[in-house]
């Protein structure tokens, strides 16, 4: 199922002419989030005359500028996102996109890759994207949409971005790139690859988390090398393999520890809401 690309239900257009027109940001349910300060950045690559819209030439352009960083199963699917636009351009007797319309198209777009199976692959190898989901602590999902606006900002097809580009970004990205991006290009060059980018997307490893990890990985090992029935160089082939794709082990280990903790959360919050409600009173 592919997300529309027409603005977010609830979104309010300003009345012309009338007295709420200024107020109209206060029933704006537009998420102001990464994600739409990195989507104007890519916006204003394609936006030539700097007139806060596109044409459908240009949108065209980017159509393809998109497929090549999608690959050609994702490009495929996304067609009908373009598809909208261009026809909601048409029935309003439009042959521009504005910015807002655009914000959506992106977001469309790395919603869809969050989901994809095809796309992140198309990338890089299922272990190179394990190895970074592990030492970010994100899971596939987050990956994928890390990588999609990565691959949307990387304007040279280079696998890398420029921070001069990131510089431009406002808002909440602004502050990012000053923070933790310009810290992450640690040889100087002015380039982030995309592990140099998810460096401002990692998330803290709970401690006990990455003991019962290494506990796994250690069981998982001497299972392999006491097992009887098979003989040393099988053994070996399957450490080998255990060490090339540790997300067999990690996967379930930290879906496992993500339940129970949830559980643990919420049967302490019930017995923390037992213990204030006052006796005998209404559950």
């Amino acid at each position: 199922h592919l997300p529309s690309s027409s603005p977010p239900a609830g979104t309010a257009a300003a009345a012309p002419g009338g007295g709420l027109s200024g107020l109209s940001f206060l029933t704006d349910t537009r998420p102001v989030d990464r994600l739409r300060f990195q989507a104007i950045l890519v916006f204003k690559h394609f936006d030539a005359d700097d007139d806060g819209k596109i044409t459908l030439a240009q949108l065209d352009e980017y159509e393809a500028y998109s497929a090549e960083r999608f690959g050609p199963v994702a490009a495929a699917q996304l067609k009908p996102l373009y598809a909208n636009l261009r026809t909601a351009a048409a029935q309003a007797g439009e042959a521009t996109v504005d910015m807002e319309t655009f914000i959506d198209l992106i977001r469309g777009q790395v919603k869809f890759a969050s989901a994809s199976r095809d796309f992140p692959r198309f990338v890089m190898p299922e272990a190179e994207l394990g190895r970074l989901g592990w030492s970010t602590s994100l899971s596939p999902a987050d990956l994928s949409s890390a990588l999609a606006i990565f691959r949307l900002l990387d304007f040279n097809a280079d696998s890398y971005v420029r921070l001069e580009d990131l510089r431009k970004a406002q808002g909440l990205e602004r502050e990012i790139v000053a923070d933790q991006l310009e810290d992450a290009d640690t040889n100087e060059d002015g380039f982030l690859s995309f592990k140099d980018f998810l460096t401002s997307y990692a998330r803290e490893r709970p401690v006990l988390l990455n003991a019962v990890v290494l506990l796994a990985h250690s069981a998982a090992f001497w299972f392999i090398l006491n097992l009887p029935m098979l003989e040393l160089p099988f053994r070996a082939l399957l450490c080998v393999a255990l060490m090339l794709k540790p997300q067999v082990v990690t996967g379930p280990v930290i879906k496992l520890f993500t339940v129970l903790r949830t559980l643990w959360n919420r049967g302490r919050a019930e017995i923390e809401m037992a213990r204030m409600r006052p006796e005998g009173g209404a559950a």
